[in-house]
């Protein structure tokens, strides 16, 4: 036995370091597992299930669009998107698959390289690409890169009633027409998995308790029926052919609902492209922009100073020859031909400003101010569109002395086309304003169960008396057409009533608003009189190549609409009728 007394004094101090050191590193190491296991053990099982488990969202599907008829004008369909996991990727690898990548997807090589050097898990190469892409892709069989399939938004009419449907953007939010007012209806919400995965990150199974089924979006039916929006379409991109407007808009609206039929821009854009396209081909004109509405307000004041008992359809009116001055000679109206004495209706039929001037003067501010309000100039029409405008009627303190003389034609205001085909169709249906719809009803995703129904026809209020309505259509308006400014829009298989009108544009000189030498023609109708079924209004901006009486440039595209939309909707002809009979 070897006496301790005998091991050198050095070798005894190094000995009790040793065991010190051995008692230090056991006791860290025992601290280690306490604070682990223990104190820290929330912490490192959650950093443990984050490793082993991801959270990945199950898509929803976002509802479809349909015309009144049920046929699809948008819809989401499976897409696949490229994905990948820098993090899995050996650097070595990188370039290689950076240029693998960018000549696929048609990439810039240094972007994709970028990604791959993020240090992430996860990061998004290119989304919703094309079916061939994904078969190159797959045969490469490139490290680190993976596929997820997404839903894309694709409209496949294109073009075709483009702005009233809008677009989305790549996570198909909705941001622009009905995809933008509808949005929260139609998007869904998504759903949830937990997936396990090993140590390379490849998916092996899933937690089924903890998944959360996606709920698809619901789907919206409009009132817009696509036959009738193709014909409006079609027209009005033959009036833009020929006068070459700035804009054009094209409204077709059943006047006994209120439903929009058909609402039609110039330019226009393909949804399927939005990237591809103009701010100002994107907006939707005929809620968006206003304008003076020139000698289309006439027959509304002369509906409500023939309600009011103010004039008689019959009485004459001297137009004093084309010259008229008011205000102390002050100021000066004229009228486009020299007319000396016209009937209330002929005021119309010829479009006389000057007998217009006077029946303003009769009516006063105040009672043209509240004729105003009531057919709702001013304010939004309610239309389920994003983006409405108010127009302008500017409240009674600031009407001047000239006001109720320039407002009796159409100017010292300003409307938008939705507000005057609605006030239009107030004429055609006997009076009553009816709220414009464009949304008919919104079914479940399966288009089994009816969500919501709006209401249709909405009544506002009653404007002018049915007797009222019914001598402004006939002969007033009827007559326009037969004898007066909007002869284009003659029929031989229908009656039709409307009118045209061709206001001045303002434009700023200076620090001052003038009128310029630039017009807006418009012309609005209906059809068939004894029982109309469509108004149709069609207004172009800054029309070219010598001509710009809305008479000229509008009312025909009017007519062809109507007489189109009639034969679709098999309305037969009243005179073929009595040919028969």
């Amino acid at each position: 036995m070897i006496n301790s007394e005998t091991i050198p004094k050095g070798y005894k101090i190094k000995a009790n370091v040793l065991c010190i050191s051995v008692l230090v590193i056991f006791a860290a190491l025992l601290y280690q597992l306490v604070r682990i296991q223990i104190i820290d053990h929330k912490k490192y099982s959650s950093l443990a299930f984050s490793q082993q488990y991801k959270k990945q969202n199950i898509p929803t599907r976002r509802g479809n669009i349909f015309d009144r008829n049920g046929i699809k004008l948008a819809e989401s369909i499976q897409a696949a998107s490229v994905f990948a996991d820098p993090l899995s990727i050996k650097d070595k690898d990188k370039k290689k698959i950076a240029k693998d990548l960018s000549n696929v997807l048609d990439l810039k090589k240094t972007d994709v390289l970028n990604l791959l050097n993020k240090q992430k898990r996860f990061v998004w190469i290119k989304r919703r690409i094309s079916d061939e892409q994904v078969d190159v892709l797959n045969q490469l069989n490139l490290e680190g890169v993976g596929f997820r399939q997404e839903h894309k938004r694709v409209y496949p009419y294109e073009k075709l009633c483009s702005q009233v449907l809008g677009f989305t953007d790549i996570d198909e939010n909705g941001l622009g027409g009905i995809e933008r007012s509808l949005n929260q209806l139609i998007s869904g919400h998504n759903g949830s998995k937990i997936v396990e995965k090993d140590g390379r990150q490849k998916q092996f199974s899933t937690l089924e308790e903890k998944t959360i089924s996606a709920r698809y979006g619901d789907s919206a039916f409009l009132t817009i029926d696509l036959n009738i929006q193709s014909i409006v379409e079609e027209e009005l991109e033959t009036a833009c052919s020929k006068w070459k407007p700035n804009s054009a808009i094209a409204i077709a609206m059943d006047p006994s609902t209120g439903e929009v039929l058909a609402m039609a821009n110039y330019p226009t854009f393909d949804p399927n492209f939005v990237g591809k396209s103009k701010p100002e081909e994107r907006r939707n004109r005929a809620i968006t922009d206003c304008f003076e509405p020139g000698s289309l307000i006439k027959p509304l004041i002369v509906s409500s100073v023939l309600d009011s008992g103010l004039v008689k359809e019959d009485e004459v009116i001297f137009c004093y020859n084309g010259v008229y001055k008011v205000n102390g000679g002050r100021r000066v109206i004229r009228d486009a031909h020299s007319y000396g004495n016209l009937s209330v209706s002929d005021i119309v039929v010829h479009s006389s400003n000057i007998g217009m001037a006077q029946l303003g003067q009769r009516m006063k501010k105040h009672r043209l101010h509240s004729f105003l309000k009531g057919f709702a100039f001013g304010e939004r029409t309610g239309i389920q569109l994003p983006g409405e405008v108010k127009g302008i009627v500017r409240p009674l303190d600031f009407w001047s002395v000239d006001s109720e003389i320039s407002v009796s034609f159409g100017y010292e205001m300003a409307v938008t086309p939705i507000q005057m085909v609605t006030a239009f169709c107030s004429i055609a249906n006997g009076g009553t304003l009816l709220k414009p719809q464009i949304v008919s009803k919104i079914t479940d995703y399966s288009g089994k169960r009816v969500k919501k129904i709006y209401i249709s026809p909405e009544r506002i209020r009653r404007v002018i008396s049915p007797e009222i309505a019914r001598e402004v259509m006939s002969p007033i308006l009827e007559n326009v057409v037969k004898e007066g400014t909007g002869k284009q829009a003659m029929l031989f298989t229908h009656r039709v009533a409307g009118k045209t009108g061709t206001a001045k544009k303002l434009e700023r000189v200076g620090n001052k608003m003038k009128y310029s030498n630039k017009y807006i023609g418009s012309f609005v109708g209906f059809a068939p009189v004894e029982r109309p079924k469509v108004c149709v209004l069609v207004s172009l901006n800054e029309p070219k190549n010598g001509a710009y009486y809305g008479g000229t440039v509008a009312a025909p595209a009017v007519g062809r609409i109507i007489e189109r939309t009639l034969d679709y909707m098999k309305i037969g002809s009243e005179y073929v009728q009595m040919a028969k009979m």
